[in-house]
């Protein structure tokens, strides 16, 4: 298998947009009328002669964007809108604005997306523009390091496709529809229902996927992550209506729910998993976190740390029969001293003993839950690295927080053929691959460590996983600003087989 990292930024960090960007930037400007996407659009006087260009190549006449110099566009970036402009120069880009967003509402908007497969839509034109439909055609096939702008918020219906592509992808108004494509003549007939006014009545939906979302580290019992977890269940309701729900959502929490183990933050994390539960008709699997069982995070002295009563995991596998998996919930804190947990050949043991007694164990997927990370991790290249980390001493910090018998525990899991392994406690979410194991790391679901210039981000993952195959396609991690200076961005890790890939 390979990883494909696909990164969605802000314009404010992507020097040179590519086709991506260029249309999500569009699609929020039309489609998403607002200050910050007004914004986005005037940001710097570089990045608007890009959008110029693009929008010459795909024939939209913009007298707002297009007449636009280099003087103007710090007022327009100022201004936040149209309307102070006019006023200063007497133009009516404001009218034309809106004018324009009319008719493109009244337009099928099309984006054919060419996926890892080249040259897929090369012998495409654009004869199919006319009054009732915009096409966009991503031409170039999808590789490492794509970088995408925005995304506007539709345009997600067709990323949670991304293992699907290449396919076409249709939006309306609100409605939306996504299409694989096997052939570039299959476009001849979506086109047809698009002229029938029958597209959206007709969809493809496979009930071999099945999502779950990995939290980590919300520290509940803080002002902060109090407000942070406001954000994130704002956040949760806005995706849980995209995506479909043919089976459970099930969301999977590596740890440190609370921020101290007291009976008001034991009672807050009970109400947030119940929220979870109740809310989107999920399952929740947790493993505890050092936060969990030690006095605000300490164990001093090596005394007996203290544990809530309710939060004692009574159980070490966790069997889903309708997936065909088995959770393995290894609690990395029973040993150890502060912030650095262990394992322990006793518990792998005992673990041990309980999936053998499982009939036909060769028949389901394994994956591991866990606290404390395995090896080290590297943060996103946008988000800000504090000068400590940069420096020995940091490493001496970090190495306060690993896990004592990280290796042990690495050889056992692979020993046992677990496929995916899920932790957090450091707050830097991450994928990485290990041989065959693939390794995701919860950054911190209510805020905390992740930040870029002004904006303070808190992140969750979300995996598709197919029943069929048994293996999980890729992982979204999104990032959502806690101060909401910034749009929120997407990170893309991909999860493609490869012929020479020897299967468990």
């Amino acid at each position: 298998m390979k990883v494909f990292p696909i990164r969605l930024y802000n314009m404010w960090e992507v020097t040179h947009m590519n086709e991506y960007d260029l249309m999500n930037l569009y699609f929020n400007f039309i489609f998403n009328e607002g200050k910050k996407s007004f914004r986005d659009v005037y940001a710097s006087y570089e990045q608007l002669g890009e959008l110029k260009n693009w929008l010459t190549e795909q024939e939209i006449n913009f007298p707002f964007v297009n007449q636009i110099q280099k003087n103007e566009c710090e007022l327009l970036f100022r201004s936040k809108n149209f309307e102070t402009y006019d006023t200063a120069f007497k133009t009516n880009y404001e009218n034309e604005y809106h004018r324009y967003i009319i008719e493109e509402k009244q337009k099928y908007q099309i984006i054919l997306l060419s996926g890892l497969e080249d040259h897929f839509f090369d012998d495409f034109d654009k004869k199919y523009n006319h009054e009732i439909m915009r096409v966009f055609c991503i031409k170039k096939s999808l590789k490492e390091d794509v970088s995408l702008y925005g995304p506007y918020h539709l345009f997600l219906n067709a990323l949670f496709q991304i293992d699907h592509w290449p396919g076409i992808f249709i939006f309306k108004g609100e409605q939306s529809v996504f299409y694989p494509l096997k052939d570039v003549l299959e476009i001849n007939h979506y086109f047809k229902l698009i002229e029938e006014n029958q597209i959206f009545e007709q969809r493809i939906s496979s009930k071999e996927e099945q999502y779950f979302v990995q939290l980590s580290d919300l520290h509940l019992g803080t002002k902060k992550t109090d407000n942070g977890l406001i954000v994130l269940q704002e956040s949760f309701d806005e995706l849980y209506h995209m995506l479909p729900h043919n089976h459970q959502l099930k969301f999977l929490i590596t740890g440190d729910l609370m921020n101290s183990p007291n009976r008001k933050n034991m009672y807050a994390a009970s109400r947030f998993m119940n929220r979870l539960k109740r809310k989107y008709h999920s399952d929740v699997t947790f493993v505890l976190g050092n936060h969990d069982v030690i006095v605000y995070g300490l164990n001093l002295l090596k005394k007996q740390k203290t544990k809530v009563v309710a939060y004692l995991l009574g159980e070490n596998i966790k069997v889903y029969p309708d997936v065909k998996m088995i959770v393995i919930k290894i609690d990395s804190t029973s040993q150890g001293n502060l912030a650095r947990g262990m394992v322990g050949q006793r518990l792998l043991k005992e673990i041990e003993d309980e999936l053998l007694s499982i009939d036909h164990l060769e028949d389901y997927t394994l994956i591991a839950m866990m606290h404390h990370h395995l090896m080290p991790l590297r943060k996103d290249d946008f988000l800000k690295i504090k000068w400590n980390e940069k420096l020995f001493m940091g490493k001496i910090a970090d190495s306060t927080k690993a896990l004592v018998d990280a290796q042990d525990v690495m050889y056992w899991l692979e020993k046992h053929h677990v496929r995916y392994i899920f932790h957090g406690h450091k707050h830097i979410p991450c994928v990485v691959k290990k041989g065959n194991t693939y390794i995701m790391a919860g950054g911190s679901s209510c805020g905390g460590g992740t930040r870029e210039r002004k904006s303070s981000y808190l992140s969750y993952n979300l995996l598709k996983y197919n029943r069929k195959d048994q293996a999980f396609k890729y992982c979204f991690v999104f990032y959502d600003d806690l101060t909401k200076q910034e749009r929120h961005r997407v990170k893309i890790k991909l999860f493609l087989e490869e012929k020479n890939e020897v299967s468990r």
